[in-house]
């Protein structure tokens, strides 16, 4: 958002910063990471009263995870609002390959929730089973790597040749 209105200001003075990917990178993290220290410590809490006493730990695990009882799950969310709020904030709204790179966070981040919640409703260690997790990110990965190889050219194009392109279509899939 802040991209496109600096683009719109004619990157005039300081907004000539917003130009260069490696400040927007850096800005993004840096209001990432304030957005999820302002929401965190009302997030957490809300997350302990909601789930009363935290993820189920297993009884045959390693002793260090005892400490962790009580610990309330879904933490991911914040991170992944913090992010996402700080991404839509500083990223340029028109890059498919941004948008791609969000929708695979967040759709990694779904089924984090998807298992959490799993663990959390039915008071168990288990959670979403691996297979279906596995199946569910190979979607969420199979439809952003197309959305991304969608954009870009899929001529190939021969060395010393440079007025020749062979049109691969749907067979640059193959080769890619």
């Amino acid at each position: 958002m802040l991209y496109l209105l600096a683009e719109w200001l004619g990157f005039e003075g300081i907004f000539n910063l917003v130009r260069y990917q490696s400040f927007r990178a850096g800005a993004t993290l840096m209001t990432a990471l304030l957005i999820g220290m302002v929401i965190g410590p009302r997030f957490i809490n809300l997350l302990r009263v909601r789930q009363g006493k935290g993820q189920p730990i297993r009884e045959d695990g390693p002793q260090t995870h005892f400490a962790k009882r009580g610990t309330p799950t879904m933490g991911g969310l914040m991170i992944l609002t913090a992010l996402t709020l700080s991404l839509l904030l500083w990223m340029d709204l028109e890059s498919p390959f941004v948008w791609a790179c969000l929708a695979v966070t967040i759709g990694f981040g779904f089924i984090g929730f998807l298992d959490d919640y799993d663990k959390v409703s039915k008071n168990s260690h288990a959670g979403v089973s691996a297979r279906v997790r596995l199946a569910l990110e190979f979607v969420v990965a199979g439809v952003a790597s197309y959305l991304i190889v969608s954009q870009i050219n899929t001529n190939l194009y021969l060395p010393f040749l440079s007025d020749v392109s062979i049109p691969l279509g749907p067979a640059y899939y193959v080769f890619a």
